[in-house]
């Protein structure tokens, strides 16, 4: 009998100083708060426990239900991923400017002044980049492009700039307007499709493994998946990495590898996903290697070609080793893959929702690339005219921002000017952007800062005097449908910035800001060049539904299905919308 109530009681003697060191935590990490002088709401697990991360949605949806303040409470508003996504602008109205979220492990101070957070980006070196949470990302190699810091970083991204150049940019326009066509032909097929969010993924995918490993793969749609062929077997190897990306990052690859462990099936062949793609990332790399070491330069180079040879030349330099290739190959893929394929989804439902926005967009492709067989579109011509294509993803990233970057104090105490007051920040608080205020605040972006509206980002082109007094009566040589369409439509169209500075950071900002970021607006451009010139997109409509009651839902259901499925912001069920795809 001792021995069972000595288990019992030790359990016990464990459990209550696990508690009582856990309230210490938050009491200690409480007394720091209050020195910043900003309000305060506790917490009580930490937003990166990784074990949380698998399970918070879950278990907060379940919370939720109980009746009460046991229902509704700091644990349910705010512990769980995304929570600012549903709870928008309500905190900060509360609270002010800036608050902090006290939990076991850190303090988190979020921040809605865009003058603040400009000025926070701007001093990179006093509020660096907090790369802990960045080094989940280390799983296949590193330190990578996002997990360095300090002198490595800026080797890191040295390298990665001299590789993500032009040359780049114009495989990724061609490989994208080809696939973009392709997908946009299977849609027609079907006529009425459920699988974009897939289908984006897979199209986002290709881009990817043509511009940083050279591969190149015919679009296939949602469910006409073949993986017979070796190169097939890389793409979906890759593709399974980036649909349980959230599982790899808490758990680690090595953990799926492990043939000893009793794990279901379905984990077994994401560990096998894993082999081979660090398998096939070693032949690309030796081969590469050899390559240059023979004196054999390939006529397009890749991604990973690119930064072996820089690497190589600045070796004494301080270039990145085999495993920081990998890394930082990993990296681009998990960043470039999901941030672009869940926006392309937005932005399909979006351009559902809004037929004038796609007319508009369709003005301009045919204004710019008229009746030219996809073949002859050209990067360097085409590319920098499409401004209503970019203006697109600014207002879809503006009003959908995929993720927050976290800064930090560092082991520093820092002061920052936050709506009027000077904030005296602490040693290792971290600092997070409230995206969400700075991004739709009608202070900043007028009254219809709720609506997804392109437009806002264009300004028309510009008349003189003369052409204001010549209106209506239009020289000789102008009469006539095309002639009056390109003088109305002139090339003076200007994108515009931002309403003030810190009011958009869609790619983020400061010497860390993103350094694909050129790379993925020309994939977007390109995609919806290639999807929307000859072709229209609407809801598929209900028994009894006008077109009008069809639109509204998409819109709603955009807001409805918004949340983080993984660590990204996304819509978690674009399929349960079935979308009517047709020629213009």
């Amino acid at each position: 009998m001792a021995s069972p109530l000595i288990t019992v009681w030790s359990l016990l003697a464990l459990a209550t100083a696990w508690t009582a060191y856990y309230a210490y935590c938050i009491y200690r990490n409480y007394q720091i708060a209050r020195t910043i002088g900003v309000p305060i709401r506790i917490i009580p697990i930490d937003h990166l426990n990784k074990i949380w991360l698998l399970i918070d949605s879950r278990v907060v949806s379940l919370v939720k239900r109980l009746p009460g303040c046991l229902g509704d409470n700091n644990f349910t508003r705010y512990n769980y991923r995304g929570w600012h996504e549903h709870d928008g602008m309500r905190t900060h109205e509360e609270l002010g400017e800036a608050f902090v979220l006290v939990t076991p492990s850190r303090n988190w101070l979020y921040l809605a002044d865009p003058e603040a957070l400009y000025n926070m980006y701007r001093r990179g070196n006093d509020f660096p980049r907090w790369v802990e949470i960045t080094k989940m990302l280390d799983v296949f190699g590193g330190p990578n492009i996002a997990t360095a810091s300090g002198e490595q970083w800026k080797a890191h991204r040295r390298i990665v700039n001299s590789c993500l150049n032009e040359q780049c940019n114009a495989i990724v326009w061609t490989e994208a307007t080809s696939l973009g066509d392709a997908m946009a032909r299977y849609w027609d097929s079907k006529k009425v499709f459920t699988s974009v969010g897939e289908d984006a993924r897979t199209v986002s995918l290709h881009v990817l493994t043509k511009a940083c490993f050279g591969q190149s793969f015919e679009f296939e749609g949602h469910g006409e998946r073949l993986t017979t062929t070796p190169s097939a077997s890389f793409r979906f190897s890759l593709l399974t990495i980036m649909e349980n990306a959230l599982l790899i990052l808490a758990l680690g690859p090595r953990f799926f590898m492990n043939p000893w462990l009793p794990l279901p099936n379905t984990w077994k062949r994401l560990g096998e996903a894993c082999a081979k793609f660090k398998g096939h990332m070693a032949y690309l790399y030796n081969q590469e290697l050899r390559n240059l070491n023979e004196g054999h330069i390939r006529g397009e180079p890749t991604l990973m070609a690119s930064l072996i040879r820089a690497s190589q030349k600045k070796n004494d330099a301080g270039g990145l080793t085999e495993a920081e290739i990998y890394g930082t190959m990993f990296v681009v893929s998990f960043a470039g893959h999901d941030t672009t394929a869940h926006l392309l989804t937005y932005a399909m439902f979006f351009l559902a929702a809004n037929p004038s926005v796609q007319d508009w967009l369709a003005e301009e492709l045919r204004r710019v690339l008229g009746d030219k067989p996809r073949e002859e579109w050209d990067y360097h011509a085409d590319y920098p005219r499409l401004k209503r294509c970019l203006a697109i993803l600014f207002e879809t990233l503006r009003v959908k921002t995929p993720v927050a970057e976290v800064k930090w104090t560092k082991d520093q105490t820092q002061f920052l000017q936050v709506g009027g007051k000077t904030l005296t920040i602490p040693p290792k608080i971290l600092m997070i952007p409230s995206y969400l205020y700075v991004h739709k605040h009608p202070k900043y972006w007028g009254a219809d800062t709720e609506e997804w509206k392109p437009e806002r980002w264009i300004q028309a082109p510009r008349r003189s005097p003369q052409d204001e007094m010549q209106q209506g009566q239009p020289k000789q040589e102008e009469v006539g449908e095309s002639a009056s369409y390109e003088n109305e439509y002139e090339d003076d169209e200007v994108l515009l910035p931002p309403p003030a500075r810190g009011n958009f950071l869609g790619w983020s900002e400061g010497a860390r800001d993103c350094p694909a970021k050129k790379f993925s607006q020309v994939e977007w451009v390109a995609l919806l060049a290639a999807l929307f010139r000859d072709w229209k997109v609407e809801p598929q409509r209900l028994e009894n539904e006008t077109a009008a009651e069809a639109q509204t839902r998409a819109a709603e259901f955009i807001e409805k299905d918004s949340s983080y499925g993984g660590l990204l912001l996304q819509l978690m069920h674009p399929e349960r919308v079935p979308l009517v795809w047709s020629r213009r």
